[in-house]
């Protein structure tokens, strides 16, 4: 596989809205010492210059590929871009490229096995659109789209273009209880030596325990489609363990899968309830699982898979020097298990959904994932355990202008005799999204869930990063909960330093937890308040800053007039 010069690397709003003039001399010096090799026929494929205008529309479709399904492949190159564009007048400067001299890019080969598709083969528009979505979830790149570059008869030459994240993070956390402080220090580096893999090292202190920690990843080994997790902790009481290593359905039309994963893992769990904490323990989650799965229908409209695994789940729990009250009941369950999978193949790339000015591969149907499983006492469990899980997410689009996003979930354990341990929930959620234009943007939220025999830590509560901002986290409990959310979303074009995308909210939030006698009346929680919402163009994509700043409209008594909430979530 060939390799061009570099080509100036846009941010993909609708599909390349740049790849424009300035790039042009220099593909077109490359389409002159390529000429050797061509035919009469091939032509320089001007097609990715689309409207600028295009950029400004929520849902990007492209057509760049319109007319080339079926031709052969015939040069695959690849672009990989720093993190700093050296050709942007506002990152050429000493400082930013400083820091790309310190920053290894992903190496071409390593782009190459992941691509659905090689030299040689038919064109497939689905298979190239998938390739994208791929690489467009590698933690290591915050962006990548493919092109053609040139069409001969019967043949085309295609451009992979990526940029990197920024992969070195030292990682720094302090906070102050009444107990003492607790501080955190890690050094990560994403992408080592441009090979796509991640190693974390890191320290932890806190009044219970104190632990150093190596967490390492590659969700590609030896540039293969095996996915490997390895973490290990040192502790002050033990020691924490995660292998995880899987040959997973890396695609729609991966044939088969198989993996092994086991985990052992003592985290101490704090539980509060109105704005007190009123217990604590230490939980220690044992889990080990081994499966292989089939896809037994491969449709363009649909996949279906099966799977069959044995898994063994166990959650112990020890009192510590702040436990107030008794501590839940120990667990186990072994159990083999059946799943069936359905997926709908279709996706649509957006923006300014849940990232700010970053393209979005948003599932498009319905999709679900059901889990059975079943042990007796042969697999020495007290008694026999039934297991079901239960995953359904259905998301339509409309004219572009909507998307309606429904779910619903179970997760329970049933055991024939013992009546501790069976605990279970099931959910629902609604999210609408209204876009009014490119920037402004309207979005409801409902969410509801019940539970049934959930040990403490399992209870489900509102406050804080649950979803009602202007209480405290767990401010209510219960085996009951709804939040109802309405935000009034900004995605504006500010760039901060070329660093930092800026968007802003003003949102109202409603709900209450309710349901168990020992926690007495639940009032209905409102509150309003704005935010502020941040995003580093340079690094992974899914990290969105939160700043909120919240007031409680009802059920005031005893707390703060004003809650300020800061956070890194997945979403806007």
């Amino acid at each position: 596989m060939s390799k061009t010069p570099a080509v100036g690397f846009c941010t993909r709003l609708g599909l390349v809205v740049s790849l424009l003039s300035p790039a042009l001399p220099v593909v077109a010096e490359t389409a002159e010492l390529a000429a050797a090799e061509d035919d009469a026929s091939c032509e320089f494929f001007y097609g990715y210059r689309e409207k600028i205008a295009d950029a400004k529309r929520t849902r990007i479709d492209s057509h760049l590929f319109d007319n080339l399904q079926g031709k052969t492949i015939r040069h695959i190159q690849f672009n990989t871009r720093p993190v700093f564009d050296e050709d942007d007048p506002a990152e050429n400067n000493s400082l930013y490229l400083f820091l790309n001299k310190l920053h290894v890019n992903t190496r071409p080969h390593v782009i190459a096995t992941q691509l659905l598709f090689k030299e040689g083969d038919s064109l497939d528009v689905k298979r190239v659109q998938e390739s994208e979505r791929i690489l467009r979830k590698r933690a290591y790149l915050t962006n990548a789209y493919i092109v053609p570059v040139k069409v001969c008869t019967g043949q085309v030459d295609l451009m992979v273009v990526t940029q990197d994240s920024w992969a070195l993070e030292p990682q720094f956390s302090v906070s102050k209880e009444s107990e003492g402080t607790n501080s955190g220090l890690a050094i990560a580096d994403g992408n080592i030596l441009g090979s796509g893999n991640s190693l974390t090292i890191g320290y932890e202190q806190t009044t219970e325990r104190n632990l150093v920690s190596y967490d390492f990843r590659s969700p590609h080994v030896f540039n293969s489609q095996i996915a490997t997790r390895l973490y290990y902790a040192d502790t002050s009481d033990g020691r924490d363990l995660i292998v995880d290593v899987a040959h997973p359905f890396y695609s729609l039309s991966t044939p088969w899968s198989a993996g092994f994963y086991t985990q052992d893992v003592t985290l101490d769990q704090p539980i509060r309830h109105m704005d007190e904490e009123i217990n604590e323990f230490s939980h220690q989650s044992m889990y080990n699982q081994v499966y292989f799965g089939k896809a037994t229908d491969v449709q363009e409209t649909h996949t279906q898979r099966w799977l069959i695994g044995f898994a063994n789940e166990e959650d112990n729990f020890f009192a510590t020097p702040e436990t107030l009250q008794p501590v839940p009941e120990n667990r186990k369950s072994v159990y083999s298990w059946v799943e069936y999978q359905y997926l709908a193949n279709r996706f649509g790339v957006f923006k300014n959904i849940y990232q700010i000015q970053r393209p979005e591969d948003i599932a498009i149907g319905s999709n679900l994932a059901v889990r059975f499983g079943y042990g007796g006492t042969l697999f020495d469990n007290p008694d026999d355990v039934y297991r079901l899980l239960v995953d359904y997410t259905y998301t339509r689009d409309i004219d572009a202008r909507h998307i309606l996003e429904s779910g619903f979930n179970f997760d329970g354990a049933y055991h024939t005799q013992l009546k501790k341990g069976n605990s279970r929930v099931w959910g629902t959620n609604l999210a609408y999204h209204y876009f009014e234009d490119e920037k402004r943007r309207w979005y409801v939220g409902f969410e509801y869930e019940v539970g049934q025999d959930l040990a403490q830590h399992e209870e489900l509560t509102v406050g804080d990063i649950t979803g009602l901002r202007g209480y405290p986290s767990d401010y209510q409990r219960g085996d009951q909960r709804y939040v109802f959310t309405i935000e009034r979303r900004y995605f504006s074009d500010i760039h901060i330093f070329n660093l930092l995308r800026l968007g802003a909210v003003i949102f109202f939030d409603m709900g209450k937890a309710w349901g168990l006698e020992q926690y007495g009346s639940s009032p209905t929680l409102s509150n309003v308040g704005i935010g502020l919402r941040f995003s580093s163009s340079k690094v992974k994509i899914g990290n969105v800053v939160h700043i909120d700043l919240a007031t409680p409209t009802s059920a005031k008594n005893g707390l703060d007039k004003y809650q300020i909430t800061i956070g890194a979530q997945q979403k806007f």
